[in-house]
């Protein structure tokens, strides 16, 4: 009789802790931010990387195969104010690791993803420090380690 309390007990008390973590984790999400694809980030970079071998040429279509209609690359180091400013609306992408340019994958005036370049090679030829491209024109030339719009 004596361990089936001390069962008990144990097992409320470990009901409670569970509680207490879920309640924790759903009083302090933030919703609106968003994190890096970072799946789509090592592809893009390691596109990049390989382009040299693979003709020269990264199609971003063929890695980013979710709805999007035209891509933003930002420029390193640029505020979150001035992204705001550019999208309209409030940035709340979560601050990426690497801090390369960003890729801002935009629907319908709204950022449905974005990536991190985290390669070391440099992007030349874009307007900086923001540089919209639609989808059909999103292919990157790749050449003695820099980044090109091939248009």
């Amino acid at each position: 009789m004596r361990m089936g309390r001390v069962l008990a007990l144990v097992a409320g008390a470990l009901v409670l802790c569970i509680a207490g973590l879920g309640l924790a984790v759903y009083f302090t999400r933030d919703e609106d931010n968003l994190q890096a694809d970072n799946l789509l980030a090592e592809n893009f970079t390691k596109a990049v990387t390989l382009a040299p071998q693979n003709d020269g040429k990264v199609e971003l279509p063929a890695l980013a195969r979710f709805e999007w209609d035209r891509v933003l690359l930002v420029q390193p180091g640029t505020s979150r104010a001035a992204i705001s400013q550019r999208l309209g609306h409030e940035w709340t992408g979560i601050d990426t690791v690497d801090g390369g340019d960003l890729l801002l994958f935009v629907k319908d005036g709204k950022v449905v993803r974005f990536a991190d370049y985290r390669g070391s090679n440099t992007f030349e030829g874009f307007e900086r420090p923001f540089d919209e491209i639609a989808r059909e024109d999103a292919t990157f030339a790749v050449r003695d380690r820099v980044v090109r719009p091939t248009g």
